[in-house]
């Protein structure tokens, strides 16, 4: 059986450029609403009230294989372009009873004041997200920045981002 969660992103392009927040996760769509209602009034989401995406992503799986080839694109933090696919075998993690998960991405310094931040998945537990790391550590493009995998235990139905964004 696979689990999935909710995520609440915020995607919007501007004259000079596109770019992804991750708002927050939940087991129920009831509390991803509750934290859009939290987030629309915010700078800058509130000027781009129309950006708000709810996606679902399979829990445990791991999303970004390739590592840091080269920098492609934006430089900056690239989160999934679009959740996964969710049928009648995946069902909400809510059934799992947990409050928190773990959520990890890699991060690759270009010089000092420009790094650039890739999404790798969200796991059931410490253990699932080492091992995930583990597993990735020697692929090419993660094997020259093995120390640059980060872990965060998230709680769910937080909001993640909450001073809003650009100009006020």
């Amino acid at each position: 059986m696979e689990y999935f969660i909710y995520a609440l992103n915020h995607t919007y392009t501007d004259e000079s450029h596109t770019d992804t927040k991750f708002l927050g996760f939940s087991n129920s769509i009831e509390d991803l609403e509750e934290l859009k209602s939290k987030a629309v009034i915010l700078p800058g989401f509130r000027d781009y009230p129309e950006c708000f995406v709810t996606d679902h992503y399979i829990l445990d799986k791991v999303h970004w294989n390739e590592g840091f080839e080269e920098v492609i694109g934006e430089i900056g933090r690239d989160y999934i372009e679009k959740g996964d696919d969710i049928d009648e075998n995946c069902i909400s993690m809510k059934g799992l009873g947990l409050n928190t998960f773990f959520s990890v991405s890699h991060y690759y310094t270009i010089h000092k004041f420009l790094d650039d931040e890739r999404y790798i998945g969200v796991f059931s537990s410490l253990e699932k997200a080492e091992n995930a790391i583990e597993e990735l550590k020697n692929k090419p493009g993660f094997r020259d920045h093995q120390d640059d995998f980060n872990i965060s235990e998230l709680d769910l139905a937080t909001l993640l981002w909450n001073t809003g964004f650009g100009s006020t």
